[in-house]
């Protein structure tokens, strides 16, 4: 309860920020989010992919467990752990809601931020955060995340 008040909170107090809708050929530099332990092959496997695109590729790897305290923030060695620079696309490939999840996508710099809508959680509690959410049935994995956001990146400005 007092988890879910902090991060409304702090999720009115990040700054506004400018949101692009690129399409995927003008796509540099894009960030991977993931829990790691899920399925961190396929995570590699999408990077490499995305580089033989042209696209340079931060991987931002997260444990639930050991990264977030126990009001679901994110410690602050993990956070200074985070990419500093400025991406044109952030995908979070992540298949479970955590609040440290949201701080994580908060806390990084991206011009256009994607990911899966978690049918499990309440809508108001996800917006504000990502600019898309792909909505998949069943047990979404991180390929499937990323193979949506791209075939939707394509189509925009197409």
């Amino acid at each position: 309860m007092i988890d879910n008040w902090i991060f409304q909170y702090n999720k009115k107090r990040q700054p506004e920020r400018k949101v692009v809708f690129p399409n995927y050929s003008k796509v540099r530099s894009v960030v991977l989010v993931y829990e790691q332990g899920v399925d961190d092959k396929s995570i590699s496997l999408l990077a490499k992919r995305l580089e033989k695109d042209g696209i340079m590729v931060e991987v931002v790897g997260y444990q639930p467990k050991e990264d977030f305290n126990y009001f679901g923030r994110v410690k602050a060695e993990a956070m200074t752990a985070l990419p500093s620079q400025r991406f044109d696309l952030l995908m979070d490939l992540s298949t479970h809601y955590y609040f440290g999840t949201q701080y994580i996508l908060m806390a990084i710099d991206a011009t256009f931020k994607a990911g899966l809508r978690f049918v499990d959680v309440a809508e108001k509690d996800q917006q504000g955060i990502l600019d898309m959410m792909v909505s998949l049935p069943g047990s979404a994995q991180p390929e499937e995340i990323a193979e949506q956001v791209i075939h939707f990146m394509k189509m925009i400005n197409a």
